[in-house]
């Protein structure tokens, strides 16, 4: 394939331009933040090169001597602590405890005092869903229902025990599957240490559920039997449980066996059928009550050996202990996000203290808000996310029969459904291939290749965009450009790299993930 220079560099920046074009308000509005003022606080941060750039979302509530909640907001902030989005969403506690993310590009799902909602933050339009749940809802995206939490109290030899139910319903609401957790748990695995909750004996307090709808699975964490269940949607079969009452031999991570992994725990996620991460706050720990260690972690799993193996945790100092509340997120760059979210910590002058560390333990990044004498502020679980998709350094991938330019792309947040989009690439201007692409599940990359067999050695300049299911396009990304300085020798050809996943940034009037082609020979900053 022959190229001839038609095109300088206005003529790349003219063309993304037409893309651009083509993109929805979503570009002007997101390219265009403004600090929200409207809430005054402070949050402390820090950072060192290897964070994941991107956003936070979370739900903010702000406490009054620790007492009267005066203000409970969404909130969309950069890592810099910076408020950008901000909506009240009242004082009542319900709205804490419901679980806050995006369910597309455009959509954020949440729960006010009024019940369950979703928000297009583009349009700034809000449909009611007609629903309440507590803790957690559940998209079911292959059958565009949703899954909830309820509480319900039997007596059982004069006592009152509060149990959950999970609802799958439609839009609008109709009731059309349901399962009681007294199928799963009796009365006498309720907690040791006496939860109560509104007068009740809390013996399940469930407040996760997750849909894979590839296995058509179902999986509830239990806090306070310690355990997490997998249950066949379609049969409403127990096919298995993990934890106090699972059924899985229970391995720490030096391999030694466990009766116990974790404690009153939060936040399980899924991130391949093996392997699930939670947030472990520790309370209430049956080997050392006065233990004070909340934790990320992951687990896998053998369903043939049925093992369960902690494959890597984190375990934070005293004064990040949390004893309910808490998140764990894996990011695509392989750092873990964690959320220890409480209005206040032993030993600490914070409430909700956000941290990513890497696989070796180091924090990479922190938002920290301090506590003053009148308010103290808590986070109940938090989401990073992007705009628009996210697209890796490329590299030069030899193989038997050619050799190709390669990337990683992700979705713009960890998505439980696939979504859809297109990518493009451009050699000095001009489009070479577009194509639709899949954005997989859970946060996992998906490789896009160009040959570099097609690449005249005049060519100048490869360009990547990547577009998702609304137009949101990955050269406008957020407003962040991180350019490295990577460059690598293939053939007669040297590659600069730009544009990391990692953090180190700056703004950029219009950014795009570019690989310049240069005529003359470059020698690698590591030879």
């Amino acid at each position: 394939m022959k190229f001839k220079n038609l095109y300088s560099k206005m003529g790349v920046l003219f063309l993304l331009s037409m893309l651009l074009y083509s993109s929805t308000v979503c570009y002007l509005k997101f390219n265009n933040l403004r600090i929200v003022t409207s809430i005054d606080v402070l949050a402390e941060t820090e950072t060192n090169p290897d964070y994941f750039e991107g956003y936070n979302l979370f739900i903010l509530e702000i406490n009054e001597k620790d007492e009267f909640v005066y203000n409970k907001s969404i909130i969309i902030s950069d890592l810099e602590g910076n408020f950008y989005f901000q909506k009240v969403i009242g004082t009542d506690m319900l709205g804490l405890h419901v679980s806050t993310e995006f369910v597309n590009s455009t959509t954020i799902l949440y729960s006010d005092a009024e019940g369950a909602k979703l928000w297009n933050i583009e349009t700034d339009v809000i449909e009611d869903l007609n629903f309440r749940s507590h803790h957690d809802i559940e998209k079911n995206y292959a059958n565009d229902t949703y899954f909830l939490l309820s509480n319900y109290y039997m007596e059982i030899e004069g006592e009152d025990y509060l149990y959950d139910t999970v609802r799958e319903v439609t839009i609008p609401k109709q009731l059309i599957w349901s399962f009681r957790t007294e199928n799963i748990v009796s009365a006498d695995q309720w907690c040791v240490f006496g939860e109560m909750t509104g007068g009740y004996r809390d013996l399940t307090h469930t407040n996760t559920v997750i849909y894979d709808e590839v296995g058509d699975d179902l999986y509830f964490l239990l806090r306070n039997v310690n355990s997490f269940y997998k249950i066949d949607h379609k049969t409403k079969e127990v096919l298995w449980s993990l934890g106090e009452y699972g059924n899985f031999s229970l391995f720490d991570l030096n391999g030694k066996s466990r009766d116990i992994l974790f404690f009153h725990p939060h936040a399980l996620e899924m991130i391949n059928e093996n392997t699930f991460i939670l947030f472990d706050n520790d309370q209430h720990n049956l080997t050392d009550a006065l233990n004070q260690s909340s934790r990320l972690m992951e687990i896998t799993i053998d369903e043939d050996k049925m093992e369960a193996y902690v494959t890597w945790e984190w375990i934070a100092p005293v004064d990040y202990f949390s004893k309910i509340w808490g998140d764990c997120d894996l990011l695509p760059n392989g750092n873990f996000f964690g959320t220890f979210g409480t209005h206040s910590h032993p030993n600490s002058n914070y409430g909700a203290r956000l941290v990513e560390v890497n696989r070796n333990g180091d924090i990479v990044w922190e938002m920290s808000f301090p506590r003053t004498v009148k308010e103290s502020h808590g986070v109940y679980q938090t989401e990073r996310f992007r705009f628009a998709p996210i697209v890796s350094q490329p590299q030069i991938i030899k193989d038997e029969i050619q050799d190709y330019i390669e990337w990683d792309v992700w979705y713009n947040f960890r998505a439980k459904t696939e979504f859809t989009g297109k990518y493009y690439i451009t050699i000095d201007g001009q489009l070479v291939e577009s194509e639709q692409i899949t954005f997989p599940r859970f946060w996992q990359p998906t490789k896009i290749r160009y040959s570099l067999e097609n690449i005249d050695e005049d060519a100048q300049e490869i360009t990547l965009v990547v577009e998702d299911e609304a137009g949101h396009l990955s050269n406008d990304t957020d407003k962040y450009n991180s350019i490295g300085t990577l460059s690598l020798q293939q053939s007669k050809i040297g590659l600069i790299i730009g544009l990391s996943v990692g953090g180190t940034t700056f703004l950029a009037l219009i950014t795009y993930v570019v690989l310049r082609i240069s005529k003359k020979k470059l020698i690698s900053k590591n030879e």
